[in-house]
């Protein structure tokens, strides 16, 4: 690597022109192949335009033949200290899964009840994008959950198999946001397996959900994450009665509203779905299960739209939407943090770079594992330290951009 390229820092044109080079592939050939012009593939190698656009990553991802993380860098993630300890965890959370916690046991099998009040811990961690704590917490907990389901009987295996579903998808979507798709996958069809013992719609939404979000982070999946959320929330829709299940058949709605907009579509039939559901929580019957999403609420709903609209490049709605909603009202610290990603993002769209800066940095305080793990930003800091003036790159911007991985430390 020359002197330039390590002080030009991380962007994703920039490998797509290392990978196009490697290729052979001309860059008209490239455009026309992700169907757009040849001064936009310029633009973006040169790191005049970010690529801040998941359909154009994906296409491009694509037409190169590569994965994301070929092109956003994602396993240098894997280097950042502040989440090492959920990284360590990888091997051992592997094992469990596998084996059904069917492994050497180290420690004496902990109580139900202490295990359900340590899934719950568990849960707040993920909530908090507290990964570092997390990631040791999850192997010993899903081999105790298999133990129990193994052993328990009558009403204790039941909830044997429901805190197990509730621990597997806490593992799914924090493998998830750590870039372990694969192993969120798995974890995923758990959390089906574990609830199909139990009954309910709550698991195979919650499975659904999850398998959705992985989908929308690969190449050429968009349809199958569309389809996945819309095909369960349909055929589960006449049997949500409990709270935990309305709670998880309106997040497959938000979810489906965001693969709509990823695809261009529009989501406002998924949205007013999931404001609908909202609605239902109060003349739910509140059941046991403890396979629930509590940050689903009127909150999350006005979040996802600005998500959604800032995949569908709309930046004066997101800005518009931003006033509405009390980002103290927002459950949990990570989906906080994605307030004011989505603000920051939004304000990058307008080039007012200062303003986008502010609502980063509020968002790395937020939840700085998640925040820092996130490519989008990362590609959004870097464009911001190659275009903004020099006496903003120079002060906090500069000093975000180091712990976000734009810029060497």
């Amino acid at each position: 690597m020359s002197e330039h390229q390590r002080h030009e820092g991380r962007y994703v044109g920039r490998q797509v022109r290392v990978i196009r080079a490697r290729r052979g592939i001309s860059q008209q050939v490239l455009a026309d192949r992700v169907g757009i012009s040849r001064g936009a593939i310029a633009k973006y190698e040169n790191g005049e335009r970010p690529v801040d656009s998941r359909r154009t990553l994906h296409a491009l991802a694509q037409a190169l033949g590569v994965s994301i993380g070929d092109l956003t860098g994602h396993e240098q993630d894997r280097l950042d200290p502040s989440s090492a300890g959920f990284h360590a965890a990888v091997p051992s959370i592997e094992t469990a899964l596998w084996t059904a916690g069917n492994t050497t046991r180290t420690s004496p099998l902990r109580r139900l009840e202490e295990l359900k009040a340590t899934a719950r811990q568990a849960a707040h961690l993920r909530r908090a994008c507290d990964y570092a704590a997390l990631g040791p917490m999850l192997a010993p907990l899903l081999t105790d959950c298999y133990q129990h389901t193994r052993e328990a009987t009558g009403t204790d295996r039941d909830t044997a198999w429901d805190v197990l579903a509730t621990v597997a998808y806490i593992t799914a979507q924090s493998a998830s946001r750590r870039g372990y798709s694969a192993l969120a996958w798995t974890a995923a069809q758990e959390i089906e397996r574990a609830t199909a013992n139990i009954g309910g719609t709550a698991g195979p939404a919650t499975a659904a959900f999850t398998h959705s979000q992985i989908l929308l982070s690969r190449p050429g999946s968009l349809p199958a994450a569309l389809d996945r959320a819309v095909s369960t929330a349909q055929r589960l829709a006449p049997d949500v009665r409990t709270l935990g299940e309305v709670e998880t058949y309106g997040m497959l709605h938000l979810q489906a509203a965001l693969a709509t907009a990823a695809l261009g579509g529009d989501p406002a039939t998924h949205l007013d779905e999931a404001s609908e559901q909202v609605d239902r929580l109060e003349r739910s019957v509140t059941g046991a299960s403890i396979l629930r999403n509590p940050t689903f609420g009127a909150a999350n709903v006005t979040l996802w739209r600005m998500s959604a609209a800032m995949e569908r490049r709309e930046p004066d709605q997101v800005l518009e939407l931003a006033p509405t909603l009390a980002p103290e009202t927002i459950a949990a610290e990570g989906r906080r943090a994605q307030y004011f990603v989505e603000i920051g993002r939004a304000h990058a769209l307008r080039r007012d770079y200062r303003q986008s800066l502010h609502a980063l940095l509020r968002a790395e305080h937020t939840a700085p594992q998640q925040v820092r793990g996130m490519s989008h930003v990362r590609e959004l800091v870097g464009h911001m330290m190659r275009t903004a003036r020099r006496e903003l790159t120079t002060g906090d911007l500069g000093r975000l951009a180091k712990r976000v991985g734009a810029v060497p430390a």
